[in-house]
């Protein structure tokens, strides 16, 4: 069943983090909830999407009891299993915005300095039907960036295809990529208890 977001922000964009799949390589541990320097994710990536007016959660379906807390809409994925894919498209077919800002829940490192600046050069760009992600040195970050609703058709192309990778669809939208510099810390994200322990030791 599709979630509709409500009020009506047309031209505008909305907020939009992924939750985590399984979580396998951090024991089940959801790292919506893990701790960074006393607050958890969840609260360092909502501050930094702190510019939008709505902010909505991607969720599988048998993961929304634990989100209810967080008081954010919530959109459920109308095809679950699809990875990110499925979560990005669902909210965009969801949400009344004309584009979503998508943050992966793994990325603590995000700050709301580098998500004003990636829409900032969106809202520059000639041509705002063309995704725009970013990247730190030479590695492309598709889960970070905006997603306007004119990647729908490709998306579900891809979907029907079986191909879910998003550095594919990247390629194939033939997005913009923002390059933010050698050092930004935006590209950390986690997926093991190991890397989990290296952002802690910083």
């Amino acid at each position: 069943m599709r979630e509709t977001a409500a009020g009506n922000c047309q031209d505008q964009i909305a907020g939009y983090i992924l939750t985590g799949g399984k979580s396998r390589r951090m024991n089940g541990q959801d790292k919506l909830f893990l701790d960074y320097r006393g607050a958890a994710f969840y609260d360092h990536i909502r501050k930094a999407l702190g510019s939008f007016s709505a902010v909505y959660l991607s969720v599988a379906c048998e993961g929304r009891n634990r989100y209810e807390s967080l008081g954010l809409p919530m959109v459920t994925d109308f095809l679950p299993g699809l990875g990110p894919m499925g979560g990005i498209c669902s909210g965009l077919l969801s949400c009344r915005e004309q584009a979503l800002f998508v943050a992966a829940c793994d990325m603590p490192l995000i700050d709301q300095r580098t998500v004003d600046l990636v829409t900032e050069r969106f809202r520059e760009q000639g041509d705002r039907d063309r995704v725009m992600v970013v990247r730190t040195g030479e590695q492309v970050h598709p889960l970070f960036g905006i997603y306007p609703k004119t990647a729908i058709p490709l998306m579900e192309e891809m979907i029907l295809e079986g191909n879910y990778r998003m550095r594919d669809f990247i390629f194939r939208s033939g997005a913009r990529i923002l390059s933010l510099g050698e050092d930004s810390p935006v590209g950390v994200n986690i997926n093991t208890e190991e890397e989990y322990r290296k952002i802690v030791r910083r």
